[in-house]
């Protein structure tokens, strides 16, 4: 059984949403800036789902990107390197800049709970651009 998948009127397959996402070209420094922008929050607003929509959402007008789906690219890799954080470098012992660089560069996958990066090609990832000579 072939499973379904959406088309559009020229027959060509409509992209998953990790596809579309991406599919979003996002620099460290447009990473960097959301991560700032989340942070800058008020306190009772910085873990509301709604606030953080909000600000992506400006910050990707600003940063004027292509695709439609800017914030939620950003939204989506900030949640995937926080989970990745908090399971595989929870004292934040390796490279800001280079966790930065992986997280803006590493494609994203599903799991079951959502987003991720996949942890070992990341961490790989993070070593490989820790030994960059820039």
């Amino acid at each position: 059984m072939i499973p379904f998948q959406p088309q559009i009127a020229d027959a060509t397959p409509i992209a998953s949403a990790m596809e579309r996402l991406n599919g979003v070209k996002v620099s460290a420094a447009q990473l960097q800036t959301a991560l700032e922008r989340l942070s800058s929050l008020p306190a009772h607003l910085r873990n509301k789902a709604p606030a953080q929509a909000l600000a992506l959402q400006a910050l990707a007008a600003e940063e004027a990107f292509a695709e439609d789906y800017g914030s939620a690219a950003l939204h989506a890799r900030i949640v995937a390197l926080a989970k990745w954080t908090a399971l595989h470098d929870p004292e934040r012992q390796s490279d800001a800049e280079a966790v930065i660089e992986a997280a803006a560069r590493f494609p994203l996958s599903e799991s079951e709970d959502g987003v991720r990066f996949e942890p070992g090609g990341f961490q790989e990832m993070i070593l490989f651009i820790e030994e960059l000579p820039w």
